[in-house]
C-alpha cells in the first residue's frame, strides 16, 4: 500500500547518490529449470546434481550465469519505481566470481554512484 510519504515528488537533480536498492532470489532447482526451459539452455552442470558432483568439484548443480545477471533486473526497477523514473538500460557488465549453487540465495544491490547531468543519466554499482 502507498502513503503519500512512499510518493517521490522530487527531480532528477534531487537524486540522492548512495540511495540503494536490493532484492533477495532463492535460487532453487525450480528456478533453474525454468531459466534453463526460457533459454534453451540444458548442459548437465545446470541440469543434473548427480552428474555435477561426479564431474566437478561443485556440491550440487549451478545456476547459469546469465541467471544471475538476469536478477538484477529486479532491484533496478524498484529503483526507478521508488524515484519515478522512466528510461531504458543502456549498459552492463558482469564479472562472475564464483558460481551460485542450488540452494543459493543472491542478493544483487544497486547503489545510486554517479549522476551523469548534461545526459540526466544515472549509473549503479552491483
Amino acid at each position: 500500500m502507498t502513503t503519500d510519504v512512499d510518493i517521490w515528488t522530487g527531480t532528477y537533480e534531487e537524486l540522492p547518490l548512495g540511495a540503494c536498492e536490493e532484492s533477495d532470489h532463492l535460487i532453487d532447482g525450480n528456478a533453474i529449470d525454468a531459466f534453463a526451459d526460457a533459454i534453451q539452455s540444458y548442459n548437465p552442470i545446470h541440469m543434473d546434481g548427480d552428474w555435477t558432483r561426479a564431474n566437478t568439484n561443485y556440491p550440487d548443480r549451478i545456476a547459469h550465469g546469465v541467471m544471475t545477471t538476469a536478477l538484477m533486473s529486479k532491484p533496478l526497477v524498484q529503483f526507478c519505481e521508488r524515484f519515478k523514473i522512466r528510461t531504458a538500460l543502456l549498459s552492463t557488465s558482469s564479472k562472475f566470481t564464483r558460481p551460485v549453487v542450488a540452494g543459493d540465495t543472491i542478493t544483487p544491490v544497486f547503489p545510486l554512484v554517479e549522476k551523469i547531468d548534461d545526459r540526466k543519466r544515472i549509473r549503479f554499482y552491483v
